[in-house]
């Protein structure tokens, strides 16, 4: 546990292979996707909040009642240090929170990150209130993209630009979903009314393109348009990540 720590700690800090975590801002259809499940007052627990610069500044404008958790204490300082509500824990007992405390929790970019995921979902469940809803993403391991690489003899376990096929036995991702696997975990540790639904396919997101000039970017991006609902309607291919949505 120290060891899973102290390597969070410098992918916080002093980044992996000079490679720094940047956390993007709630976009378009991720605003659509939480949007819905969202109000003021609602209690959200953000397991994995990071620095607390993708969903937290959204959640707290919009009134929601914010705590982040993270396994990280770098990561809970910067988180902190931008005004939100973040605690330190420890992913391999129970979280220090009460049952049935939190209206929604949402954990992006978090289950792919965790040995145990079916673990870590049976505690993100008990601290939900009955009725109250599961929302994150994982990337999809079976994206198109991936399965490119793995015809030419690559796998990519996505973690960073920097390990993912140069150096893998450092990326942070040890644990990989495809829109199957990932709904028979979240059935398997009590959830119901799962949804798990794709963003928009872009060409930006293929190997090579994705490191394309900004210029160039928005190009492929204009190319791009009319293939988009290739990612909600066959996300297992089309979608570089999978998002999902549950109850309790």
């Amino acid at each position: 546990m120290t060891r899973i720590r102290e390597y969070y700690d410098a992918y916080w800090t002093d980044g992996i292979d000079r490679w720094h975590a940047v956390a993007d801002e709630v976009g378009t259809f991720e605003e659509r996707f939480l949007s819905p499940h969202i109000s003021a007052g609602c209690r959200v627990l953000d397991f994995g909040c990071g620095d607390g610069a993708h969903v937290g500044g959204y959640l707290v404008s919009r009134g929601c009642q914010y705590v982040g958790l993270d396994i990280s204490e770098a990561a809970v300082s910067a988180c902190r240090g931008k005004g939100l509500a973040a605690e330190v824990c420890k992913i391999d007992e129970p979280l220090p929170l009460s049952d049935g405390r939190f209206d929604l929790v949402v954990s992006f970019e978090v289950l792919e990150h965790l040995f145990s995921p079916a673990d870590v979902l049976d505690e993100l469940r008990r601290l939900l209130r009955p009725g109250g809803r599961l929302l994150g993403s994982v990337p999809n391991a079976v994206y198109l993209g991936n399965r490119v690489l793995m015809m030419l003899g690559h796998f990519s376990p996505g973690g960073t630009p920097a390990t993912s096929l140069k150096k893998p036995w450092i990326d942070p991702h040890v644990r990989f979903f495809s829109k199957r696997t990932l709904s028979r975990l979240l059935k398997e540790t009590g959830f119901q009314d799962i949804r798990v639904v794709g963003r928009p396919f872009s060409l930006t997101q293929l190997p090579v393109l994705y490191r394309a000039p900004r210029a160039s970017s928005r190009i492929l991006d204009s190319m791009s348009a009319p293939l988009g609902p290739l990612g909600s309607l066959w996300p297992s291919l089309f979608s570089y990540r999978l998002y999902y949505s549950a109850q309790k």
